[in-house]
């Protein structure tokens, strides 16, 4: 004989413990995670290397970079100071979802502390999301007005904005039909924005690199050209002399390496951030065949 347990046979406490999550919802969401992570380093990858090869002239299309080494690029974007975020969000959050446990058990103080400042009527008005959302939302539409017409406007600033006052805004009525459907797209659109701010950041990276790379060229490896007939290169810094031996009758200097894909060589001159600023740089492709020899020397940096 079996008996069933109705809800009415439980206790209050039994009734109000949330269910545990499931195995399988769990391989979920972490599978979901794992999948967003690598698009979204996939999508900083190639944000980073349109920043870094658009001083050259060159795109990351150009180039046939694969998916995992756009994710690679990504990667490194990350450096050990973004570890201190990384740890304290998981902290922040379960504290915040356990305050109510936490809270007792600090010191007298800082529990009086915390009921007087709760007690203040800014910490009231902060305490309610959807007036912090409301202004949050109406400071954002303020500074995209501005400015589209008048000044300039920090981008990050405007995204954050946009990412964080929504979300408050729709937060409290997220239980209602209507509610539900704000919510959800607040929050497409504060994961548009995250993405968008990932993308503003890894171009500035790769904007900066490549700054780094043109004033340090003297760091750069040295490549000469051997060749059987003349090149039409009109590139400055770049000199051409007889070469009599073998099959190759001239060699060019002055090039240094930018980067190599498989037998393709994308070459630059030793010439300075303002000469490439003004518009005097050129990005040489040569291609290694029968008649073009690329020679790779280590960079030298003169005197």
């Amino acid at each position: 004989m079996t008996t069933e347990a109705s809800a009415h046979d439980l206790s209050p406490g039994e009734r109000s413990r949330p269910e545990p999550p499931r195995p399988l919802d769990m391989v979920a969401l972490i599978t979901l995670l794992l999948a967003t992570s690598g698009a979204a380093l996939i999508y900083m990858g190639w944000a980073y290397l349109d920043g870094y090869l658009r001083p050259f002239f060159l795109k990351p299309t150009d180039l046939n970079y694969r998916p995992d080494e756009y994710a690679l690029y990504g990667l490194n974007l990350f450096s050990p100071a973004f570890l201190p975020w990384v740890t304290a969000l998981p902290l922040l959050l379960t504290a915040a979802g356990r305050r109510a446990v936490l809270r007792p058990r600090l010191p007298a103080r800082l529990r009086a502390f915390a009921t007087v400042a709760g007690a203040h009527r800014l910490a009231r008005l902060l305490g309610d999301p959807a007036r912090v959302g409301a202004a949050l939302t109406a400071a954002a539409l303020g500074l995209v007005l501005i400015s589209l017409h008048l000044l300039t406007v920090n981008t990050y600033l405007l995204l954050a904005l946009v990412i964080v006052g929504p979300l408050l805004l729709t937060w409290p009525a997220r239980g209602t039909p209507l509610g539900h459907i704000a919510f959800a797209v607040a929050a497409t659109i504060a994961v548009f924005c995250l993405l968008w701010t990932a993308a503003l950041y890894a171009a500035d990276r790769g904007t900066r690199s490549a700054r780094a790379l043109i004033e340090g060229l003297d760091d750069r490896p040295q490549v000469a050209l051997y060749t059987a007939d003349t090149l039409a290169l009109r590139v400055p810094n770049v000199d051409r002399e007889p070469f009599g031996e073998g099959g190759y009758k001239y060699r060019y200097k002055g090039l240094r390496l930018l980067l190599a894909r498989g037998d393709t060589y994308y070459l630059i001159p030793a010439v300075t951030l303002a000469e490439w600023s003004a518009g005097n740089g050129r990005t040489v492709v040569v291609k290694e065949e029968d008649d073009i020899r690329v020679e790779i020397l280590p960079g030298t940096r003169p005197g």
